[in-house]
């Protein structure tokens, strides 16, 4: 499983950087995981991002778990009926 470190606000000037990125990874063949313990803030662009990712992932039976999610990042993906993605499990390459 590759494990995505993201630090900052998940807004849509990060997202705009992160394109690319997001794009190799859905072409690559690794389950994903997703650690957000240094994002403070996230927005539709993020979101946006995130569910891209998951659909991508999903059409050739891989998986996408998002970690470490506090705050606003976390009442947002409640909020929006996408707390499926969340794992309470910490990620073991956390620092």
């Amino acid at each position: 499983m590759r494990t995505l470190h993201i630090e900052g606000d998940m807004d849509a000037s990060a997202m705009s950087d992160m394109k690319a990125l997001f794009e190799e990874i859905a072409h690559s063949n690794e389950d994903v995981r997703i650690d957000m313990r240094k994002v403070d803030f996230i927005d539709s662009s993020g979101i946006g991002g995130i569910v891209f990712l998951f659909k991508r992932l999903k059409m050739t039976a891989r998986r996408l778990e998002v970690v470490n999610l506090y705050g606003q990042p976390r009442k947002l993906f409640t909020q929006l009926n996408l707390a499926f993605l969340l794992s309470e499990t910490k990620s073991e390459s956390a620092a």
